[in-house]
């Protein structure tokens, strides 16, 4: 029997210890059969968050802070992995509002993203586009309990691609790590091929570090020696401050799509600038090159933010 329980959180702005929600979802053979969910206490709301959502300091008021909840959390998990769609941000959350509560037995974690970036032909691994491709009924509510079952579908979906039983089977048949909660933190879950190694040339770092100064730098793995464009209008900081924000984690910000860019990243698209066509013309540009071959991959605004880490968070 292949059971696993898919987790979300959201939060209350872009830190790791602000959590608002959580959600777990039991799947067995691919069924949701029972959930735990709750809000969580939390004071230091952004509007962006807000309007993400719905979750208001109002409705967590009361709610119980997160080392009220964890002991029940953990024994609803008990000896089943966790699932979760860009698991790096889930597990750092979990981990950080713990804030030192005892973990007890090492979890097993898995990334649908991680899995579906092996398995599918897509460009954009958001959740609401692999759900999409898979079929898989998703409403974009951005609650815990419903992107946990929609997790927990993508999952068992992949399972059925890669005709195996189990999440153990599925990431050793495609060379995974599987992904290790300890009371260090979590560890990750990557494709063993794409270990990081930075990419960044020497002009290319002096002239980061130049801009925003030795102390702010640091290179992280989503971003270090990538091409980044922006496209549309981010609702939750400034084009200059996301910009920045990639220069901090070692990227290299461009403004046009080339067959050297890594990475979109797509906002708010004013219809009007669209003029009827469905995409922008840089993630038009995008498309047209991953059909050539290219290796680009495309964020929303939210993935984006779920990829910036703070520098001195576990990894």
């Amino acid at each position: 029997m292949n059971d696993y329980v898919a987790i979300d959180f959201e939060t209350a702005n872009e830190s790791r210890d602000s959590a608002c929600e959580v959600a777990l979802v039991r799947f067995k053979d691919g069924e949701p059969t029972e959930s735990f969910s709750s809000l969580i206490f939390q004071e230091r709301f952004k509007q962006f968050n807000i309007n993400l959502h719905g979750i208001t300091p109002k409705l967590v008021r009361s709610a119980p802070r997160f080392d009220q909840l964890w002991s029940d959390m953990r024994d609803f998990i008990g000896g089943s992995p966790l699932i979760a769609h860009n698991a790096a941000f889930d597990m750092s959350v979990l981990f950080n509002s713990l804030k030192g509560e005892p973990i007890g037995t090492e979890i097993d974690y898995f990334c649908t993203k991680v899995i579906g970036r092996q398995v599918l032909d897509l460009a954009y691994f958001g959740l609401p586009g692999v759900a999409s491709y898979l079929q898989i009924d998703y409403p974009m509510e951005h609650r815990a309990e419903s992107d946990s079952i929609a997790a927990g579908k993508v999952a068992h979906a992949l399972l059925k691609i890669g005709e195996v039983e189990t999440l153990h089977e599925l990431v050793d048949k495609l060379d995974i790590r599987v992904g290790k909660l300890s009371e260090i933190g979590p560890s990750g879950s990557s494709h063993r091929s794409k270990s990081f190694q930075s990419s960044l040339s020497k002009a290319d770092k002096e002239r980061i570090i130049n801009e925003i100064g030795i102390e702010n730098f640091y290179e992280d793995p989503d971003f270090a020696g990538k091409r980044v464009v922006f496209t549309g209008e981010l609702l939750s900081m400034t084009r200059q401050e996301a910009e920045t924000a990639v220069m901090k984690a070692g990227g290299i910000t461009v403004g046009s799509v080339s067959s050297k860019t890594n990475l979109v990243v797509f906002g708010w698209q004013d219809p009007s600038v669209l003029r009827g066509k469905p995409l922008s013309s840089k993630r038009l540009k995008a498309e047209e090159l991953r059909a050539s071959g290219k290796d680009i991959e495309v964020v929303d605004e939210v993935q984006f933010l779920e990829m910036l880490r703070d520098p001195n968070a576990p990894s």
